[in-house]
């Protein structure tokens, strides 16, 4: 079998931590752990990226604009794949997103790759999502995914198989009218999957993070963790937290992330005068948020928008924390789920909610479906599955 796998991504976690670069970097990982030979087409950016064992070779394009398509990306992207020395030696050209799409007039070029787009929604779905907000300006922006989903006419058909990362994204691409531009045949579902051994239910680090923070070993801690945007519920996380603290007095909020909405969030932590207890921790590594996660109880994340798979809830529950969750997410309630709409807070249920948990052993309960290992392992029988 060929061995290489070429990922064209315009953004990955060193330019900001999104869910798509997230998703797109563990691959890249974990197929070059898997013994291939993985090269990652993305823009250029500044942090400097330690070399590990299993770290895929990066290909950074300068002079153009970072994180972002361009002119100068389509161009340069078409001429990486056209002049690529081993094409005899390619298993897989990954798209992510639509970063792949200037590589595909030279698909006959790949006797042996599978060309695959990695699809985190469509053009129809964020147009039909801009007009239910009922906001002008929203609105008046839809007409470019008008002009997204002619491009994406031109290019979907060309790919062997389009992943959808979720359920949401899986109904768009095979319902009208993206069905006049891709076959449903060629739509899989392989959804997010989550690193299980860098999020895990270890707690081995649970009082070293207390004490970096200076949280008794003994108090309930709350942990958010998501963009401050005003649509992520950071302030519901946060009038909540108020409440408990009312029954739990030695209770902390960390918010780990940032975001255009931290300032009137600071402001709303000071005018309930939590400033002790709620801690702002800023954007964190993967790796610093899932150390945290060892020392928190409870994981909140009342979002005001409907989301599919988020990766900070698969995060909490590849690490065994308990989630109090937006009514908007997918996710079914369970012993370890508590859902409610986060504009109506039964905070009496909530605090029954939390009392259940207090002798329950921390154990990581996210589906095998979300896990990295799974993830991947879907994506290499892709190589080698005919398409249709």
């Amino acid at each position: 079998m060929a061995e290489e796998v070429i990922i064209f991504a315009r953004s990955l976690p060193f330019h900001h931590l999104g869910g798509m670069e997230v998703v797109a970097w563990d691959l890249a990982v974990q197929l070059q752990v898997k013994g291939f030979k993985v090269t990652v087409v993305t823009t250029d950016f500044d942090e400097d990226i330690p070399v590990l064992e299993n770290t895929p070779q990066i290909i950074k394009l300068k002079n153009i604009p970072k994180a972002a398509y361009s002119p100068g990306w389509w161009a340069e992207t078409e001429k990486i794949i056209e002049t690529w020395r081993t094409k005899d030696n390619v298993s897989a050209v990954i798209s992510i997103s639509a970063g792949a799409f200037s590589t595909l007039k030279h698909k006959k070029l790949f006797p042996n790759a599978k060309f695959i787009m990695q699809a985190h929604g469509t053009s129809i779905g964020e147009l039909v999502s801009k007009i239910k907000t009922r906001k002008i300006k929203k609105i008046l922006s839809s007409v470019k995914n008008i002009l997204g989903f002619y491009s994406d006419a031109k290019h979907y058909s060309y790919f062997d198989w389009v992943v959808a990362v979720g359920d949401a994204v899986k109904k768009d691409l095979t319902s009208f009218p993206t069905t006049l531009i891709c076959s449903n045949d060629k739509v899989v579902k392989i959804e997010n999957g989550i690193d299980e051994y860098l999020f895990s239910d270890d707690i081995s680090q649970r009082n070293t993070v207390r004490e970096q923070l200076g949280i008794s070993f003994e108090a309930k801690i709350f942990l958010s963790a998501s963009r401050l945007h005003e649509q992520k519920g950071v302030d519901k996380n946060i009038d909540l937290f108020a409440e408990i603290k009312k029954v739990n007095v030695d209770a902390k909020l960390l918010i780990c992330g940032d975001g255009p909405y931290e300032k009137q969030l600071r402001k709303k932590v000071d005018e309930l005068k939590l400033n002790h207890d709620v801690i702002f921790l800023g954007a964190k590594t993967r790796t610093d948020l899932a150390k945290i996660m060892q020392g928190a109880d409870i994981f909140l994340f009342l979002t005001k928008r409907v989301e599919g798979l988020p990766l900070n809830v698969l995060e909490a529950m590849s690490s065994g924390l308990p989630l109090i969750i937006s009514e908007h997410l997918t996710f079914n309630s369970s012993d370890k789920i508590f859902k409610c709409k986060p504009n109506h807070i039964p905070f009496k249920d909530v605090q029954a909610y939390i009392n259940t948990l207090s002798s329950k052993e921390r154990r990581s309960f996210i589906p095998k479906k979300n896990t990295l290992s799974h993830s991947v392992s879907e994506y290499t029988s892709l190589f080698l599955r005919n398409s249709k």
